[in-house]
């Protein structure tokens, strides 16, 4: 089966722990918020991960209706588990178990897929630079992730080379930031633009989206009503999906970004990163 948009990364099973209360489930990782988040934007979505023995059924299954699981490794072992633990004082931790979710730079990637536009969901920026290494020649996109902030201020060569490689990077304002050492948002852009890829698209929460591919363009964030508002979890991946399932097909920029925001405001009305 062919694809518009091939997603590579992380799906992870997420403990969500507040004080007094009883542990959460739900399913996560950044790849399966993207692809699902595309796939409901009209997308042919396939999914490249590693999942462990652990992971349920019945999320799989979920995964299964909407995008296509060639890609998806079942290993012996444990998944990804991230727990979001959330302390009185407001501060929040999250432990991460990687489980088999390991050399994910190296993980098989279907013939059927080879076609397809690729987005690498974060990982650790070597691992990263190992999957654009093998898609060279592709068209790439690039997310990223505060998980990884030490890496971005410690690795700047890495990253440059990483953001080289890509046609589209997702980054968010602080970590456009963190990446290029420039003092505002909008040289933040033009950096990026300037090591070579070509559009760069900056998410800024409540504020929007800049976009620069030559030329500085702002997108407000689309109106919600706080009340609606039942997790801002993997809002960002969403977008990232929204916009690839357009920018896959050749829309323009201008409805890639309004697709985008559409579906992040959608995910923001449920609990979970996942879209479906």
């Amino acid at each position: 089966m062919g694809v518009d948009l091939a997603v590579l990364g992380h799906v992870s099973i997420d403990h969500i722990r507040f004080p007094g209360k009883e542990e959460m489930l739900y399913p996560g990782g950044a790849a399966a918020a993207v692809a699902t988040s595309a796939a409901l934007a009209g997308a042919k979505v396939g999914l490249i991960t590693k999942i462990g023995e652990d992971f349920p059924k019945e999320w799989l299954e979920r995964l299964a209706s909407a995008v296509d699981i060639k890609g998806v490794l079942i290993l012996p072992g444990r998944t990804m588990h991230i727990y979001m633990i959330y302390n009185e004082d407001g501060s929040v931790e999250a432990p991460v178990e990687a489980g088999v979710a390991v050399n994910m730079g190296e993980t098989p990637i279907p013939e059927e897929y080879m076609e397809a536009m690729f987005h690498v969901a974060p990982l650790p920026p070597e691992e990263q630079l190992k999957v654009l290494k093998r898609l060279e020649g592709k068209r790439v996109s690039v997310d990223f992730n505060p998980t990884y902030m030490e890496d971005y201020m410690k690795k700047p060569e890495l990253m440059r080379e990483i953001v080289s490689r890509a046609e589209v990077v997702f980054p968010n304002e602080r970590e456009a930031l963190t990446i290029t050492g420039a003092p505002e948002v909008k040289e933040a852009a033009r950096r990026m633009h300037g090591w070579g890829a070509g559009v760069v698209v900056i998410t800024r929460g409540e504020r929007g989206v800049l976009l620069y591919d030559g030329r500085s363009r702002e997108f407000p964030a689309l109106p919600v009503n706080p009340k609606e508002v039942v997790d801002p979890t993997g809002a960002g991946d969403a977008f990232a999906g929204g916009f690839l399932a357009q920018y896959s097909r050749g829309e323009p920029l201008e409805k890639c970004v309004e697709t985008g925001l559409r579906r992040a405001r959608e995910v923001l009305k449920k609990m979970g990163s996942w879209s479906i």
